[in-house]
């Protein structure tokens, strides 16, 4: 065993901030990974208002459904930007108490949203 002295008080501080950096990294990534949720998000809403407006001045024959289409996508959009706010904000308190084991529920509902979108625009352009 090292006595202690200057050489351990070093390795100790070193320990201390390279711990921190990588907290501090984490919280980085962290905060990539919403932003990117949000982006997707913003871009579902955009979409939804895109195809209701679109097939609304349209007067297609379908065009309740298209509309119903666009919101769902707007809903969705919005759905996938609260979701991605709770999982941010639980992954930031797992970061700052060390307990973070991720979160199956969300992962699944954040997949689930988009796929679900995309299987109703199929049904709606095979049926139109």
């Amino acid at each position: 065993m090292r006595p202690a002295g200057p050489r351990s008080l070093n390795q100790e501080e070193l320990a201390r901030e390279r711990t921190a950096e990588a907290k501090r990294r984490t919280h980085l990534a962290n905060e990539r990974t919403y932003a990117a949720w949000v982006r997707t998000a913003l871009a579902l809403i955009a979409l939804g208002v895109g195809i209701a407006g679109y097939f609304h001045v349209a007067g297609n024959s379908r065009g309740e459904l298209f509309v119903a289409l666009g919101a769902a996508f707007s809903l969705g959009g919005a759905l996938m930007a609260a979701l991605a706010t709770y999982g941010y904000r639980k992954t930031y308190r797992g970061i700052e108490t060390g307990e973070y084991g991720g979160s199956t529920v969300l992962t699944v509902v954040l997949g689930a949203v988009p796929i679900a979108l995309g299987l109703l625009a199929l049904a709606l352009i095979v049926i139109r």
